[in-house]
């Protein structure tokens, strides 16, 4: 009878010590998922950060002296802006030059557009900076921020 009791024993203690592993391993797993989960959030928002100075001129008005500011801020990024003014209603690519398909933007060779020129009264791409521009931003195939354009509201 001894030995019924000590297998008994045996056989809770194992059964006992297989739950407390089981409940282990499900805890872990649900501590994965939220690890997981929270590493997705926090890189999101790293990149939504990292994008901010690009991303806060998208459908936002601003002056043409902050378009000024941003084609100064922006001069020695990997990225095209297009500054389209009541004067020169084609356009100008300054820093690079960008072609854009379908709202795809791709980044081609550095633009030979002078910044100069914007502040520059006898120019043709001068930038009244009284002027209202709105601005939008350009993605290329991978998603990346690759062009700003900025163009002048006429009314």
């Amino acid at each position: 009878m001894e030995n019924s009791v000590k297998a008994i024993i045996i056989g809770a203690s194992i059964a006992i010590t297989m739950v407390i592993v089981s409940v282990g391993f499900y805890i872990l797993r649900q501590g994965q998922d939220a690890a997981r989960n929270t590493s997705e959030k926090i890189s999101n928002m790293n990149t939504q950060i990292a994008e901010s100075d690009y991303t806060m001129y998208d459908g936002l008005d601003i002056s043409g002296s902050e378009v000024v500011n941003v084609l100064n801020k922006f001069k020695n990024q990997y990225i095209g802006i297009r500054v389209e003014t009541g004067k020169k209603s084609t356009g100008t690519w300054y820093i690079y030059d960008v072609t854009i398909d379908d709202d795809t933007a791709n980044v081609g060779k550095k633009s030979t557009n002078k910044i100069s020129n914007v502040i520059d009264e006898t120019k043709n791409e001068y930038i009244n900076p009284n002027g209202r521009f709105t601005g939008k931003v350009y993605r290329d195939e991978n998603g990346a921020i690759s062009a700003l354009e900025f163009i002048q509201n006429t009314k």
